[in-house]
């Protein structure tokens, strides 16, 4: 077979994020609701003639056997779902990782779907976040959630429900023209310049009452976006913001609390972070959106919404 090329989109939290992590949901239950965006790893591989592995990624690698490679991922990847010879890989993101997109689930998934592709089997979008949530959370060891994963594989603006017994429904937003341009116009990506360890931050301790909190607004979330009441979740941002600051120690830098007034001065009318917090993007919803752009410093990921999920290009 030839070269495989994948994409797995990143995504974009609306709500909930933290009660997707496994020792919150399977006590409490979790909910997020999320948006995978037009920003991508894009993967491709294919089969070697030579006998060593070849890998591209922020590094080059080329090892005899895959327990030899240093990128986790891939090392888990390579040794869990790969049973062929030597492959060459190379992978590229639209983002840099640590920022809050979900870009290291977006890589698992982009990854087992590759590896799978190359070798002739399909895997359905619940098949490929779990496979990679287990890449992730079981083989890679992190102290991370399972929202990244599942948004990569099946995109589109969805509500995804963590239950006790590790299922998870997955429903699609009905969602009115409107709020769908509203999403890719009016709700704008600024990156604070500073990446961070999303497992580092969620495994410092999590304010249980903060996440309790997390998963209403993420219902009431859904509900405000399906109602196309945009006021509604302007409001719900708002109080995201403080739960999130209550939930982990490090979620709110001082540029980002800086950030944000700044922005609401400008007539934003809300802001959350993105992903664990501690840098990474902050996401503004902005009705005027060219005012409140000329009123911040940093530099903004201009988006739209991915409705694919993982896909395998050819």
């Amino acid at each position: 077979m030839g070269a495989v090329v994948v994409r797995a989109p990143l995504r974009v939290a609306l709500g909930g994020g933290g009660t997707d992590l496994p020792s919150y949901y399977r006590e409490h239950g979790g909910l997020v609701v999320s948006t995978a965006i037009d920003k991508y790893v894009h993967m491709t591989v294919s089969a070697r003639f030579q006998e060593r592995f070849l890998l591209k990624h922020l590094e080059w690698e080329e090892v005899d056997d895959p327990s030899e490679v240093s990128h986790p991922i891939l090392r888990a990847a390579l040794e869990h779902h790969w049973d062929g010879g030597a492959v060459e890989l190379a992978s590229v993101g639209d983002a840099p990782p640590g920022t809050g997109l979900g870009s290291s689930g977006a890589y698992a998934v982009c990854s087992i779907k590759a590896l799978a592709a190359l070798s002739g089997r399909e895997l359905e979008p619940a098949q490929l976040a779990e496979a990679a949530c287990h890449l992730e959370i079981e083989v890679v060891g992190r102290s991370i959630g399972k929202q990244d994963q599942y948004a990569a594989a099946f995109g589109g603006v969805r509500a995804y429900e963590f239950r006790p017994d590790d299922s998870v429904a997955v429903r699609e937003l009905q969602l009115s023209d409107h709020v769908r341009d509203a999403l890719r116009d009016q709700f704008l990506l600024f990156f604070t310049g500073r990446s961070r360890s999303a497992s580092e931050l969620l495994g410092a301790g999590q304010d249980e009452s903060a996440l309790h909190r997390l998963k209403e607004l993420a219902a009431a979330t859904a509900t405000a976006l399906e109602s196309g009441d945009l006021d509604r979740v302007a409001e719900l941002m708002e109080e995201h913001w403080e739960a999130k600051r209550r939930r982990s120690p490090g979620t709110v830098t001082q540029e980002m609390e800086e950030l944000r007034e700044r922005a609401l001065r400008a007539g934003a009318r809300g802001v959350i972070s993105l992903g664990a917090g501690g840098g990474g993007f902050l996401l503004v919803y902005a009705p005027d959106a060219e005012r409140t752009r000329a009123s911040l410093w940093v530099t903004e990921l201009p988006f739209g919404l991915d409705s694919r999920g993982c896909t395998a290009l050819r």
